[in-house]
């Protein structure tokens, strides 16, 4: 995120970062064994988000103001939190950082799209029309679940999309003009879920959406313009999305082993084409031809290709014990049962994880419900 600093001045406590310490310190005074206070964004709130640096009683806050244009980092006691809360302490010292840059970056290299934690599930964007194909085959992907779009500029302005059938929610976080989120239909009150860069659920209101046409044009806008054209935004965007200004392109590139310039070699030419609904025929009596089951040596084949998808991606480790044809038989029994239901379900993956790192022979398995979900798909598509 692109910031002047400041020195270190008077923060004058605003009543959201003090609603905000209200709800930290309901939270430390919740007894439960899984309280977690110790990472950067542990804690966090519309405004902000923070998190224990000592291990005792010292936090850094990061709170943006509404306005979107200025960030400030803030380093306070447990007591000093307790105050703000209470209405007893009106100021503190911290650091102010300008968020909005007074002049736009010199464009260098090339737009990048993400959309997956993956290196095939990103595309360095060589041209409008490769821009549109990509964005239409997500579009695509999002009928069945909502998904989550990054898109930087050559002049490293960044752009998360969450769209869900034909409406999209469009976040701007980073820019020369600072933070925005689109806007529609503010009477709508409602909002739908999807996991974040980090697997954190992130709610996304339907307030926030505009139909999909309109986002897919500003979505091309913003790669060479910065901006999202005539659609109206807020200067705000949801709290969780705050660090993403501190991932810039190079970084993101960092940890990816490659990143193609080709649409076809990245995951999303193996994703399995939605198909088009089909009218149904006036004889309801006539019989329906359903999908063969797969046998044992089909289903030892695809939990093969399973396990090798785990391995390259260091997602799994096997241990001592029965060779992988006896692994293979067994987990092939797992995925004849459930793999279908896992590929749509986010609880029923984490199950088969577990499932799965029982098997006798797996020592471990590092992959979450949303891993082994893109896992069987692309062993069962292979």
């Amino acid at each position: 995120m692109a910031a002047g600093l400041c020195a270190m001045s008077t923060f004058l406590i605003p009543e959201d970062f003090r609603a905000f310490m209200k709800s930290v310190v309901v939270y430390l005074e919740t007894s439960t064994d899984d309280r977690f206070l110790d990472a950067e964004d542990a804690l966090d709130a519309e405004c902000g988000y923070g998190g224990r640096i000592d291990g005792i009683d010292t936090f850094r806050f990061k709170y943006i103001t509404n306005d979107g244009h200025h960030r400030w980092d803030l380093v306070l006691k447990e007591a000093q939190i307790r105050d703000i809360a209470d209405g007893l302490l009106i100021e503190a010292e911290g650091e102010r950082f300008d968020i909005v840059r007074t002049s736009r970056r010199t464009p260098v290299g090339e737009p990048l799209l993400i959309w997956g934690e993956y290196a095939d599930d990103a595309l360095s964007v060589r041209s409008e029309a490769e821009l549109l194909r990509a964005l239409d085959l997500l579009h695509d992907a999002s009928l069945e679940k909502p998904r989550l779009l990054r898109l930087w500029s050559a002049a490293d302005d960044q752009l998360v999309a969450a769209l869900w059938r034909d409406r999209c929610a469009l976040y701007v976080v980073e820019s020369a003009d600072g933070y925005a989120t689109s806007t529609g239909d503010q009477t709508l009150t409602e909002s739908f879920e999807l996991p974040d860069h980090e697997g954190k659920n992130l709610a996304v209101p339907w307030s926030d959406c505009v139909s999909w046409e309109y986002a897919r044009r500003a979505m091309v806008r913003f790669v060479e313009h910065s901006d999202l054209g005539d659609i109206p935004v807020e200067g705000r965007i949801p709290s969780l999305l705050l660090m993403m200004g501190d991932v810039d392109r190079k970084a993101a590139l960092a940890v990816r082993s490659h990143v193609h310039n080709d649409l076809d070699k990245t995951s999303l030419s193996q994703a399995a084409p939605i198909p088009l609904e089909v009218q149904g025929a006036e004889d309801v009596t006539s019989e329906i031809e359903l999908e063969a089951p797969l046998g044992p040596i089909e289903l030892s084949a695809w939990a093969r290709r399973l396990l090798d998808i785990l391995h390259v991606r260091e997602l799994i480790e096997l241990g001592p014990g029965p060779n992988l044809d006896e692994i293979s038989y067994q987990l092939g029994g797992l995925l004849q049962a459930h793999a279908i239901d896992a590929e749509h379900s986010v609880e029923t993956a984490e199950w088969l994880a577990n499932e799965i790192a029982a098997v006798h022979g797996i020592k471990t398995l590092f992959a979450t419900g949303g891993d082994l979900q893109v896992a069987i798909r692309r062993s069962r598509d292979l």
